[in-house]
């Protein structure tokens, strides 16, 4: 006690610092690290409850485009809609771009808007047509795809 009395001075002196290092981590912790607790996508999502795509809306496009297919996979990470197509051998490009664009059908007006909607067209058979890829950005209304190979 003699010595805190003897360097009142001091001691309050190292109380503020200790304090103000205290705050100073507070805030550099939370500068540098300040989406610790927040989703993945930050808010980019917003919205995302209005036109919220079920497993079971994917289940039925995938077996409406069964038609002319081998396979199909459609799945949604964040605002992209993924569709994978697999075609038999002898399918055509403009057949399978086809197949992709009628994907579209089967979504709303306010889905295509808010969801980006990627397709993916493989063959089963060595072809150098396949893959071909197509994209639709929601601000878009088709699907843009890649060129023909040759």
């Amino acid at each position: 006690m003699k010595f805190i009395r003897k360097h009142k001075g001091l001691v309050i002196v190292l109380i503020i610092i200790v304090i103000l290092l205290i705050v100073g981590f507070i805030f550099a912790k939370n500068f540098f690290f300040s989406d610790e607790e927040s989703a993945i996508y930050g808010t980019r999502l917003n919205g995302i409850e209005k036109v919220k795509i079920t497993d079971k809306k994917t289940k039925e496009i995938e077996e409406a485009l069964k038609e002319g297919t081998t396979k199909v996979n459609v799945r949604l990470s964040g605002r992209i809609i993924y569709i994978s197509i697999q075609v038999p051998e002898g399918t055509t490009t403009e057949a399978a771009r086809g197949i992709g664009n009628k994907s579209l059908d089967f979504f709303s007006e306010e889905e295509k808007a808010y969801y980006d909607i990627q397709v993916l067209i493989g063959c089963d058979a060595e072809n150098t047509q396949f893959p071909i890829l197509g994209y639709k950005h929601h601000t878009k209304a088709a699907i843009n795809w890649t060129r023909d190979r040759s």
